[in-house]
């Protein structure tokens, strides 16, 4: 009788042992994906770091060739700007100056984007008129829209916020300049303005009758050095989703391909004395 009960106590610990190396098996095995799980992410997160590092150097370089370039630039954009008055009776020969102009314009923009992605400068915010600002943004950016597209301009209601006017012409230039792209030969781009009570903000709605965008591109076309283009940088759209940002705003996309894009940002209107610090 003692000998069974001693029998069943061994077979009773034996089993008890065995749970328990089971209950450590599955542990041990979860600790072994979980470390596994740690060292992916360490390993990404190193990887992440190495990219940040390489853009911050391309950043630096960038920023030192785009300054020493746009000297001659200048003296360029001052040649090409006599010509055309020179030659206002020739045509041909106008139309070429006219091109000369538009390229630097071209290349202008380019390195003002790069200028703006590689500092990250911050918003000095005052009172601006974005009446103003889209206007003169239009402006700059005519020279590439074709004689077959039409630009609609309605202001509707107060367009005073306190922004960066620089950094906001810059904004508005990068979406006149894409939407004239994609909209080629022939179409409509149109601006509008109206206050949104409810967000009391300023929202500018910039639309085109262009290619429009795929579907599978929408979220990711704010992303930096993110195109679809067979030429550009990528930088356009990232630049004004950074613009809105440093501006508190919004902005939302809707596209339809063959038919259109629709961007529509809103701008907060905001007191002078919130801006302080």
């Amino acid at each position: 009788m003692v000998v069974n009960t001693q029998v069943e106590l061994l077979n009773d610990a034996f089993n008890i042992f065995k749970d328990a190396s089971r209950k450590l098996e599955g542990q041990y095995a979860k600790l072994e994906n979980k470390i596994e799980e740690l060292n992916e992410e360490l390993a990404e997160k190193n990887r992440a770091m190495e990219r940040n590092r390489r853009l911050a150097a391309m950043g630096e370089m960038a920023a030192k060739i785009a300054h020493e370039i746009r000297n001659p630039l200048g003296s360029m954009s001052l040649i090409a700007s006599i010509l055309e008055r020179e030659l206002e009776t020739d045509g041909a020969k106008k139309r070429l100056a006219e091109r000369i102009t538009k390229g630097v314009k071209t290349l202008d923009n380019i390195l003002t984007n790069m200028l703006l992605f590689a500092n990250s400068p911050g918003s000095r915010l005052q009172k601006t008129n974005l009446t103003e600002v889209i206007e003169d943004s239009l402006l700059l950016a005519r020279g590439h829209d074709k004689e077959g597209v039409d630009v609609i301009i309605e202001f509707e209601g107060n367009t005073l916020i306190m922004g960066d006017e620089a950094q906001l012409r810059q904004m508005f230039i990068n979406l006149f300049l894409n939407a004239f792209d994609a909209i080629g030969e022939v179409g409509t781009l149109s601006v509008r303005t109206r206050v949104n009570g409810s967000s009391n903000s300023v929202e500018v709605e910039v639309k085109d009758t262009g290619s429009g965008i795929d579907q599978e591109h929408i979220d990711r076309i704010f992303d930096p050095f993110f195109s679809t283009k067979d030429r550009g940088t990528g930088l356009g759209l990232s630049i004004v989703s950074n613009v809105i940002n440093s501006h508190k705003g919004y902005i939302d996309v809707a596209s339809v391909r063959n038919a259109g894009t629709t961007f529509l940002i809103g701008l907060p209107i905001q007191a002078e004395k919130e801006y302080r610090i």
